[in-house]
């Protein structure tokens, strides 16, 4: 576990009049924000999005380190509340529900006023209920218009279903399902994948649009993801971590920015031979150029009897922009 005393801020605009509206009413948020660089995130929370983890907690024989993850879940929900966010933008994967191998989008953004999550084979197997979460079309295409001029070309759906990389960690940290959501999928699922490189250049686009927006919306980054994980694999029942020697190097790349260890190790063969899942970790990746890499509040690989649980926390200094 690594912990640090507090995230970092950066300054914001000073022409208080300006904040709640537009200069120009019918200008873009995009257009806006050249001007004037006001738009704050406030909070990033990188976490495990485990289908399985919601049933369990509530089973009376559930497995005794649950309480050490309930403990993280609800520090992490208790950062949330802390930055006030009033929009979240949720970066998780489909996994193979939406999209199959024969339509696979690297990066793919949601631009709907609502969204269903999630799919029948979810509730079946994991007992996940069914959500319908707002969504902010506006901040979506301003997000999808930017990193057009950052060099990313990002796909985009209006009809897009959200499975339980993005509703399990919802559920964890806002469970009232109350904020409007932006979400980005990565493809860490069907390969050929993206390079580890290109997801942290996603993160920083993303970042720097954020950061050049004008609004007074004060934008939550909710990230789900892995570290060593087997799924369907021989390791899959085994109650011990999946790989210890990737989720300690892993914790440490995020601790302490460390972006050439994360993208020199995360290639497809390198990082499925701890685990077939573990690929999912290149969210995180994601995550940390949204961070630009800075270091976190807060970085752990809990070992609680499971495959080893991420939990990530950057936050501004009481309540202020990171």
């Amino acid at each position: 576990m690594w912990m640090k005393g507090d995230g970092l801020r950066r300054s914001r605009c000073p022409s208080p009049s300006r904040a709640g509206k537009f200069a120009n009413p019918r200008a873009s948020l995009l257009e806006e924000g050249r001007r004037c660089f006001i738009a704050p995130i406030v909070s990033i929370i990188g976490i495990t999005h485990n289908p399985v983890m919601p049933r369990l907690f509530k089973r009376p024989d559930r497995p005794p380190g649950c309480a050490k993850v309930l403990e993280r879940i609800e520090m992490m929900r208790e950062k949330l509340r802390q930055a006030k966010p009033d929009v979240l933008v949720t970066i998780g994967s489909d996994h193979l529900h939406q999209f199959f191998m024969d339509n696979m989008p690297a990066f793919m953004i949601g631009k709907m006023d609502v969204y269903d999550g999630t799919f029948y084979d979810e509730i079946r197997q994991f007992g996940l209920p069914t959500h319908r979460v707002p969504g902010d079309p506006e901040l979506s295409d301003a997000i999808m218009e930017g990193v057009f001029d950052q060099g990313v070309d990002f796909a985009y759906s209006n009809e897009l279903t959200i499975d339980h990389s993005i509703i399990v960690p919802l559920m964890f940290v806002r469970p009232g399902m109350d904020l409007p959501i932006v979400p980005i999928l990565t493809n860490c699922i069907a390969p050929p994948l993206p390079r580890p490189k290109r997801f942290y250049e996603v993160g920083r686009a993303i970042r720097s649009v954020i950061d050049g927006l004008q609004t007074n919306k004060r934008i939550g980054v909710l990230v789900s993801g892995h570290l060593s994980l087997e799924i369907g694999g021989p390791k899959q029942f085994e109650r011990k971590l999946t790989d210890p020697n990737f989720d300690a190097a892993a914790v440490g790349w995020i601790a302490h920015g460390d972006v050439d260890g994360a993208v020199n190790n995360c290639s497809f063969e390198q990082i499925k031979k701890s685990g077939n899942m573990t690929h999912g970790f290149l969210n995180f990746v994601v995550m940390m150029g949204v961070a630009k890499a800075a270091h976190p509040s807060y970085a752990e690989g809990l070992d609680a009897g499971f495959p080893a649980l991420p939990f990530f926390s950057w936050e501004g200094k009481q309540g202020a922009a990171l």
